[in-house]
């Protein structure tokens, strides 16, 4: 039975008997912010469910437990809750709290935890990644914007950083940067805030970013026509596009994440590659020339064009030689001029990188496991009010030995509509950011708490995005 066929009222026992109705109220609780994604909607009917029940009902003014048509029509009608998004406000101890007890009770895999690998197969968007590179080209309405706010900077410049701006983050959020983009005459403002924006850090796997956009630049600017989708490494079967998606979402079909990005790296010597983010970022202080702790799965590689049987690029066969340290400022400025490519002036874009390239890079990171806006959104009851989203990110994650810290990265280029206040007379408000954080606590404390404080800080600043806390 579905919501829509409530007629009569129902006994709790036959509820919880309807494998399908409990997994749709499960589904429409999740969107109001009473009830946890991922695994957790799984059509069973337990204690979880009927306190989020109970909450719903009680916040609507309806009689509890009442599984009448007038339940049914209230779930199937009701877009938000306000009083969610004010109890997120208002509690961010309690917020934090909610979401670790969450992690503790999802019991992922051996050495995974709730939020950072929850999946693409477990969000809500996965049927929306092929229209985000389209959603990307649209120019939205001009708002009205803080003086603060400034052109995005030409490559090898370093904007100007609020180091204040961020003072809300939590001290286990060790390192972030966020840059805030508002439209005004068809170019995108900019407003960065950072906390210890420019330290120099491990940022993991979310650096896999940058041989995966090099690549894209390099064969552009030696071939500007092709298409990297029609891209192949070495053999027709290593299709590009497959091991950009390898790195990214971690499914194997080609290779590991770890050896396709060690692969990639190759297509540069690792001066030049480390010279090549200098010289987009402005940062000259960071360092790129490591690997990833395994070998490339393929070490000569060389990038054929499938249209035209052409050899678009060739290693220069220098090993990887050193480490991998960053800015989170490093790769926010880089995942935003993968999501702002149209909205930027050619001085400012990706050197050479033409967008029937870039989609797909965006096609793939938008697939990757880390579901982190996926719980921010659900978490503040904004999944029903948010339209024509964008969420692309990588995930990163480690135990340092040297610094005796379990460890999380991310960044995420993110926007969406907030249809809250809309209507036909007022359009909905355009929201668009990028953002890098690295969070990082010691043992005895888990990479689980690691875990549910980046989400819980990831909330806090979709919140704030979303009240113009942060404008």
């Amino acid at each position: 039975m579905k919501l829509e066929n409530i007629i009569s009222r129902l006994s709790e026992e036959q509820v919880k008997a309807d494998n399908e109705l409990v997994t749709q109220i499960q589904i429409k609780l999740r969107g109001l912010g009473l009830y946890p994604g991922g695994k957790f909607v799984d059509g069973d009917f337990g204690p979880r469910t009927r306190n989020a029940i109970k909450s719903f009902c009680d916040a609507v003014g309806i009689p509890f437990p009442q599984y009448d048509r007038n339940f049914a029509q209230n779930l199937l009608t009701r877009k938000q809750l306000p009083s969610v998004l004010g109890m997120v406000t208002s509690n961010r101890t309690q917020t934090f709290q909610n979401l670790l007890d969450i992690a503790k009770a999802t019991r992922p895999s051996e050495g995974e935890v709730a939020f950072l690998h929850r999946g693409i197969q477990n969000s809500k968007y996965i049927a929306e990644i092929v229209e985000y590179a389209e959603r990307l080209t649209t120019k939205h309405e001009p708002q009205a914007l803080p003086s603060t706010d400034t052109s995005y900077p030409k490559r090898g410049f370093i904007p100007n950083i609020d180091s204040q701006g961020l003072n809300f983050l939590h001290s286990d959020i060790k390192e972030a940067c966020i840059c805030i983009g508002n439209f005004a005459n068809g170019e995108i403002k900019t407003r960065w805030l950072g906390k210890n924006a420019l330290e120099e850090r491990q940022f993991w796997s979310a650096s896999k970013i940058i041989p995966i956009l090099n690549t894209v630049c390099d064969a552009n600017t030696k071939a500007p026509g092709v298409d990297i989708a029609n891209c192949y490494i070495n053999e027709s079967r290593n299709k590009f596009t497959d091991i950009a998606l390898d790195i990214i979402s971690y499914r194997g079909k080609i290779t590991s994440s770890n050896a396709g990005a060690a692969c990639l790296k190759l297509f540069q010597t690792p001066t030049a590659l480390e010279t090549w983010v200098k010289n987009i970022t402005g940062n000259q202080q960071l360092s790129f020339r490591g690997g990833y702790g395994e070998n490339a799965f393929i070490r000569q590689p060389k990038l054929f064009d499938r249209i035209s049987g052409k050899q678009i690029l060739t290693s220069p066969g220098a090993p990887l030689d050193g480490q991998n340290l960053l800015s989170a400022y490093d790769l926010t400025r880089l995942i935003s001029m993968l999501g702002w490519h149209w909205h930027l002036p050619g001085d400012s874009r990706l050197p050479g990188a033409q967008w029937q390239s870039l989609k797909s890079i965006v096609q793939a990171m938008g697939n990757d496991r880390a579901r982190y806006i996926d719980v921010a959104i659900e978490t503040l009851g904004l999944e029903n009010v948010i339209t024509s989203p964008v969420i692309i990110s990588k995930l990163g994650n480690g135990f340092s030995e040297s610094r005796t810290s379990h460890e999380i990265t991310y960044v995420a280029f993110v926007e969406f509509i907030d249809e809250r206040n809309s209507s036909a007379n007022q359009p909905g408000k355009f929201k668009t950011l990028a953002m890098t954080l690295r969070a990082a606590v010691q043992p005895p404390r888990t990479l689980v708490e690691v875990d549910a404080r980046m989400a819980a800080d990831v909330t806090e600043i979709i919140r704030r995005v979303i009240v113009n806390e942060i404008i």
